[in-house]
């Protein structure tokens, strides 16, 4: 498909044929949301052995491998109103390379799964701390296998990747009827205060008719409460460098890890300016 001049780029990195639908569901759902395209991304990792001169002499081949793959990826894409392109890559590096494929793509959004055992595959990525730190765009991570989001909680303190989770949850809002609710958890005796700030940062974010729910005590213990009776749970990074361990397969938290519902960690990078973040960088 012929590429799309404007609007954002909303790239999704597959890997596994369980999870492609549910990646695809985000960044579908994102890139509608946003107005922009999908771009379906299948990083075939090569062997360190064997030099990408080789592997590409066997492109057919390896193409064949990853069309059943991309072509699924353009079937579930369509139930969203959003342009989707495909593309093969060949890679000694497959977490690098999405990293990579991010910034010469010009990406607003990267939609990616979760874990070094299910993604980055059995090799450590030597510079990974350094490339995660210095992110190209706004990431979702998914840990999860289906995106089935009929419940989706929200835990928020504010900050840059909170609002990423807010605008993800009014994209899952608006393109698949999901139900949002929103976590605050306060220190006791705060729960006005709570309520109030909550408030005013849903109605600020378009989801004025969220259910809001003020907590008070641990914030990962409200989380691990509440998380196991939603269908998805979206948690925004809140310390520099989380990204880089969840994609090598290092837990976000004890609590996060220990959730029975899927979970979408985002990250957006917060020295983007408020046009990059809306529509990307072209």
């Amino acid at each position: 498909m012929t590429a799309i001049d404007d609007g954002p780029t909303i790239l999704v990195a597959l890997s596994n044929p369980r999870t492609e639908g549910a990646l695809v569901a985000l960044a579908g759902a994102l890139a509608e949301h946003r107005g922009g395209r999908v771009l379906a991304v299948h990083v075939v990792t090569v062997p360190d052995q064997t030099s990408l001169e080789k592997a590409a002499e066997e492109r057919a081949t390896l193409d064949r491998s990853s069309a059943e793959l991309l072509d699924a990826a353009v079937a579930d894409a369509a139930a969203f109103d959003a342009p989707v392109e495909t593309k093969t890559i060949l890679s000694h590096r497959r977490v690098e390379e999405v990293f990579d494929a991010a910034r010469t793509n010009d990406a607003a959004a990267v939609a990616m799964g979760y874990g070094g055992t299910r993604f980055a595959g059995g090799r450590a990525e030597g510079s990974l701390d350094e490339i995660a730190q210095d992110l190209p765009c706004d990431f979702l991570v998914f840990d999860g296998r289906r995106l089935e989001p009929s419940d989706v909680l929200v835990p928020t303190a504010g900050g840059p990747s909170s609002d990423l989770s807010a605008e993800v949850a009014t994209a899952l809002r608006d393109a698949l009827g999901a139900n949002v609710s929103l976590l605050h958890v306060v220190d006791s005796g705060g729960e006005a205060e709570g309520r109030a700030f909550l408030a005013d940062w849903a109605a600020s974010r378009g989801l004025g008719d969220a259910t809001l729910r003020v907590e008070t005590g641990d914030a990962e213990e409200a989380i691990a409460r509440l998380g196991p009776t939603c269908d998805l749970v979206i948690v925004g990074a809140t310390e520099r460098g989380l990204l880089s361990r969840v994609v090598r397969g290092s837990p976000a938290s004890e609590a996060i890890d220990r959730l029975d519902a899927p979970v979408l960690l985002t990250e957006r990078p917060s020295s983007r300016s408020l046009r990059e973040r809306l529509f990307g960088r072209r």
